[in-house]
């Protein structure tokens, strides 16, 4: 009987061994950088949700600001007044009077309604900047009150997510 050759040689097996495992180190590779790919996407809609959140609930109290004619909540016949900590106080008609201040303190934003204190914010989304730009808040500016909102946010290895808005206050205020 002839002796064919029916196996493969060791450099045979080497080549189909050393292909093999650069394909399954690439397809390895691909698999984990999509799961890093989906996990930045998570993080940055939840920054984006709860940015969404705080400025939408920060815009309609401040779109209900009241001027303050006695002078309990802010320099009286004001609407709004930026504070010492780089917050926005005012009074807000839609919430029964109460004076009211959004501010940020340890990269949160926070409430504070008549001296009580919330967070608008949770833990896991870090704000990096909050700022108020004010304009028409006295009575003797002839301008109707506005203010421009900006928030400035990100989580942990996520995209940092930028939101401005602006907001009048819903009762005219021009005389």
């Amino acid at each position: 009987m002839d002796g064919g050759n029916n196996g493969f040689t060791l450099i045979e097996l080497l080549v189909v061994t050393a292909l093999f495992g650069g394909l399954i180190t690439l397809v390895t590779g691909i698999f984990i950088s999509s799961l890093n790919i989906e996990r930045n996407i998570l993080m940055t809609k939840k920054v984006l949700g709860e940015v969404s959140y705080s400025s939408e609930y920060m815009t309609r109290a401040l779109r209900m600001a009241e001027k303050d004619y006695l002078g309990s909540c802010i320099a009286q016949g004001n609407s709004y007044e930026i504070t010492g900590r780089g917050g926005l106080k005012f009074i807000n008609a839609l919430q029964d009077y109460e004076c009211q201040e959004f501010f940020l303190v340890n990269e949160q934003i926070k409430i504070d309604i008549e001296g009580v204190v919330s967070d608008l914010t949770s833990d896991g989304i870090i704000i990096s900047k909050l700022d108020f730009n004010v304009s028409g808040v006295s009575e003797l500016d002839s301008l109707q009150p506005f203010i421009t909102l900006y928030i400035e946010s990100f989580m942990e290895k996520s995209s940092i997510i930028k939101i401005q808005t602006s907001v009048s206050q819903r009762n005219p205020d021009i005389r």
